[in-house]
């Protein structure tokens, strides 16, 4: 008498857990979280969800496990294509449609923190991303969303290990993605194209975001190598921090931009007033190149005298040694 009295309380305690989690949505926060048979994580493994991917949630567990440091407690979950079994919670968040856009913000930027990311990690993050974008109705979250896929785009390229680019699945990311990127031989490596980020900057511009997207794109590396030119490194300067500096005089990055700006003409004076420099302007080009001198200055005009006098006084340095 007391077993039945007890089996059916147990009874009546899953019961009400499977209707308090019937209709309930579910986000994986993670990739590749794991389907398993029983809620357990030695229990067999029926499948893989992928990131951002959102799941009915038809039971969950009557208590709390404990799986590394995390404690939660274990769904019971139907996913797109009819696949079924149980996921740990530490996996998995409540999703509400109505704050699809807030909830996808917030999961792209959680997971671009993660500095230890794998290149497997990065792809499916791109995944993810690419599927968001379509489905987000508000200006600013598409604005962050695109912003995010530009930037883990380029980190799934900086995670190739140089000596796999021909390997799979290495070649067949680059050559899907192909339109969208540039390889620099010196560097053996591919880079978004800096572009795709000037226009997202061009396309929110009125959004506070742009500013960010500006700053992304300056401090995106650009391909080839100068071996010494100095009107190439002058131009890699305004195509990057010049670039933002015109766009944002005073923008968050101005003080980092010009940092960067006296950095690299410093060590260029300090080459020039050396008896054998590396940096040189054929007299061929030096009509050209002041041309180039003068461009970043106008590119300067709206920053700060006291903030830009470092960087102009080097200008003039430079200018002086190649009239």
């Amino acid at each position: 008498m007391i077993a039945a009295l007890l089996l059916a309380a147990h009874s009546a305690a899953t019961a009400a857990v499977a209707a308090q989690a019937n209709g309930r949505q579910l986000i994986t926060t993670a990739s590749g979280v794991r389907l398993r048979e029983r809620p357990d994580a030695n229990s067999a493994e029926v499948g893989r969800l992928q990131l951002g991917l959102v799941v009915e949630e038809l039971e969950r567990s009557s208590e709390k496990t404990k799986v590394g440091s995390a404690e939660a407690f274990w769904h019971m979950v139907s996913a797109p294509g009819g696949a079924r079994g149980w996921v740990f919670g530490g996996l998995v968040a409540p999703f509400d449609p109505a704050r699809r856009d807030e909830t996808y913000v917030k999961l792209s930027s959680e997971r671009l923190a993660n500095t230890a990311a794998t290149f497997a990690d990065l792809t499916e993050l791109v995944r993810f991303l690419d599927r968001a974008i379509k489905q987000v109705t508000r200006r600013d979250a598409l604005a962050e969303l695109e912003l995010a896929r530009l930037v883990a785009l380029a980190r799934t390229f900086a995670a190739i290990p140089l000596e796999d680019l021909e390997k799979s699945p290495y070649k067949p990311w680059v050559t899907e993605h192909e339109p969208e990127i540039v390889y620099s031989e010196p560097a053996g490596q591919w880079y978004v194209r800096s572009e795709r980020l000037w226009s997202l900057q061009q396309k929110y511009r009125a959004l506070p975001l742009a500013e960010r997207v500006a700053w992304e794109a300056a401090q995106t590396p650009l391909p080839g190598e100068c071996e010494g030119y100095l009107p190439c490194y002058f131009y890699l300067q305004t195509e990057t921090n010049g670039r933002y500096l015109k766009l944002y005089p005073r923008g968050a990055h101005a003080d980092a931009a010009l940092a960067n700006l006296a950095e690299f003409f410093g060590h260029v004076t300090e080459d020039l007033r050396g008896s054998n420099p590396v940096y040189e302007v054929p007299p061929a080009d030096r009509a050209s190149f002041r041309r180039s001198v003068a461009a970043l200055r106008t590119q300067l005009a709206l920053v700060p005298a006291a903030k830009k006098a470092r960087v102009t006084g080097l200008l003039d340095e430079i200018a002086r040694h190649f009239r």
